[in-house]
């Protein structure tokens, strides 16, 4: 599950990263009504790039240290002897 959980991360990072790569951060000035320097901009590229932000400042953190926790927490757990389920003899 932790690495699921990394994974998710990883991709919503990747999903922000690309974004920016392809300069779509110039189209969110359209959301405010206001026109791109470039001139054009399409509501939806600004749109994808506000999702991407999203995701990849506030919820890849979040997963990235969920992620972290299970792992350690499936780690301490696995270091522990099990109890014994069997019952023990009458004296």
């Amino acid at each position: 599950m932790s690495r699921q959980l990394a994974l998710g991360a990883a991709m919503l990072v990747a999903a922000f990263v690309a974004c920016h790569m392809l300069g779509l951060r110039e189209h969110v000035s359209v959301l405010s009504g206001t026109p791109p320097p470039a001139g054009g901009g399409d509501p939806l590229l600004g749109v994808a790039y506000a999702l991407a932000w999203f995701g990849g400042v506030i919820f890849a953190p979040i997963l990235a240290i969920a992620a972290g926790v299970l792992a350690a927490v499936d780690r301490l757990g696995s270091r522990r002897p099990a109890p014994s389920r069997t019952a023990r003899p009458p004296r």
